[in-house]
C-alpha cells in the first residue's frame, strides 16, 4: 500500500515539474518599462488603501517624508501594483509600502533600503515571498515578515547598515525626482535577467518572457520539496542574522 502512496507522489511531482514550465513560460510576461502614475487616496483601490492608510504617520513618524503614492500599471502579468515612496532626508534611507493585487489575492509589504555610494544596495522588508531567480550580487535584501512595525524593522535596517556599509555612506536623490529611484530597480530587474539567460525580449520591446531556462528553473524552486528546503535556510540564515544583531525587544521574537 505504501509503495503505491509514495509512487503517486512521485508521479504527482514529476507531472507538475514537466507541465510547471511550460504554463510558467506561456504566461509569464514583465514590463520593460515602469511608469508610476501618481494618484491620490480616492483614487486607490481598497485594498491599497487600506494598506497605505495606517504605514504612512507610522512612516512619517520616523523621519520619512511622503513623496506620493503611485500606480505602477500592470508590470507582471496579471498584476496590479501600487506604491506609497518615501524619503528621509537626513540619512538618504528610502522606504515604500508596496501592495500587489492579482485575481483572488492581495499581497502587501513594506521596506526600508539604502544605496551606497559604492552602488550596493541594503534592503531590509516585511516580504515573505522568496526570489526564483539568482540574487543580485550588487543588491543585500533582508526579509523579515514577522516584523510587523516600521519602526523595529527600521531599527533593524539601520543594524544591518553598520554592520554591512563597510564605510561607504549612503546615495539620495535629486528633490523631486526621488520615484526615479524606484523606476531604475524596476526596470534593470529584467535587463539583468535577460543578461543572465531567463528572460528575453518580447512584444515588441514591450515585455520580457521566460526562456526555457528561466521557466524550469523559476518553477522548480516554487515547487515541493524544493521550495520547503529554501524557506527552512533563508529563516534560519535571517534568525542568525537578528541574533548577530543582538536585537532586543519585539522584534528579537522573530526567531521562528
Amino acid at each position: 500500500m505504501f509503495e503505491n502512496i509514495w509512487q503517486d507522489v512521485a508521479m504527482a511531482v514529476g507531472f507538475f515539474h514537466v507541465v510547471g514550465p511550460i504554463a510558467l513560460r506561456s504566461t509569464f510576461r514583465f514590463a520593460t518599462r515602469c511608469e508610476p502614475v501618481s494618484v491620490t487616496s480616492e483614487e486607490l483601490p481598497q485594498e491599497a488603501n487600506s494598506q497605505f492608510a495606517p504605514r504612512i504617520p507610522q512612516m512619517q513618524s520616523l523621519g520619512f517624508e511622503l513623496i506620493g503614492c503611485y500606480n505602477c500599471g500592470e508590470m507582471a502579468s496579471d498584476t496590479k501594483s501600487f506604491v506609497a515612496y518615501f524619503v528621509n532626508r537626513q540619512t538618504n534611507d528610502f522606504s515604500n509600502v508596496t501592495v500587489v493585487v492579482s485575481p483572488g489575492k492581495v499581497a502587501g509589504y513594506f521596506e526600508f533600503s539604502t544605496r551606497l555610494t559604492n552602488g550596493t544596495l541594503i534592503e531590509t522588508n516585511t516580504n515573505r515571498i522568496l526570489p526564483l531567480t539568482p540574487n543580485n550580487p550588487d543588491y543585500r535584501v533582508f526579509r523579515f515578515p514577522k516584523i510587523t512595525e516600521p519602526q523595529a524593522l527600521y531599527d533593524v535596517h539601520r543594524q544591518l547598515l553598520a554592520k554591512y556599509a563597510n564605510g561607504f555612506g549612503a546615495q539620495g536623490e535629486p528633490k523631486g525626482q526621488e520615484i526615479q529611484r524606484m523606476v531604475r530597480v524596476v526596470e534593470q530587474y529584467g535587463a539583468r535577467h535577460e543578461k543572465i539567460g531567463y528572460m528575453y525580449l518580447a512584444d515588441g520591446g514591450a515585455h520580457y518572457r521566460l526562456t526555457w531556462k528561466g521557466a524550469c528553473l523559476m518553477t522548480w524552486r516554487a515547487l515541493w520539496p524544493t521550495v520547503l528546503v529554501r524557506r527552512m535556510l533563508y529563516r534560519q540564515q535571517m534568525n542568525s542574522e537578528l541574533q548577530e544583531l543582538h536585537v532586543s525587544g519585539e522584534t528579537a521574537l522573530q526567531k521562528a
